[in-house]
């Protein structure tokens, strides 16, 4: 069995809507559960300028500044990172308690300590004359393996029971 995978950045392309002013690509970053820890506060016209801001987020670290505010009334409070003065990750969602907001700041602190720099991404082949181009494929992921409901292989809520294999 493996253990769970390291905290990622997520580069995530947003359209740009007529009902949002927003669009572009942002960046996420994941935890090892795969929960969001936080999220860009801006966005960027491409790819590159959303890795570059990665490398300027952890090499920034060190010195960032981090807010703790509170909204809607002060009921709920969001965190927010600022380097040199300017936001540049945020939470992605609310909390009713500062502790919970403080330890949702120090895992996102944490991850984007740990996170590997996403691979730059790949541009898909050209296409020749008299065929479409194919678009660009990532790394392949292995099939997930079965898993049983319960221990008894005659049990009829066992995967090898529903595909019919007995015994």
């Amino acid at each position: 069995m493996t253990g769970m995978g390291q905290p990622r950045f997520l580069i995530v392309s947003r359209p740009q809507l007529p009902d949002h002013a927003r669009g572009g690509t942002v960046r996420r970053l994941l935890g090892a559960n795969n929960r969001h820890l936080g999220r860009s506060e801006e966005a960027f016209l491409d790819v590159a300028g959303c890795l570059s801001a990665i490398d300027r987020l952890q090499r920034g670290l060190d010195r960032s500044r981090s807010v703790i505010a509170g909204e809607e009334h002060g009921q709920l409070r969001r965190w927010r990172l600022e380097l040199d003065g300017a936001p540049v990750a945020g939470s992605t969602r609310a909390y009713r308690r500062q502790r919970e907001c403080q330890y949702s700041l120090g895992l996102f602190l944490a991850g984007a300590r740990s996170a590997a720099r996403p691979p730059p991404a790949r541009a898909a082949p050209a296409a020749r004359p008299g065929r479409p181009a194919a678009p660009a494929r990532g790394p392949r992921r292995a099939a997930a393996p079965e898993r049983r409901v319960s221990g008894s292989p005659t049990d009829p809520r066992t995967a090898d029971y529903a595909n019919g294999r007995f015994g």
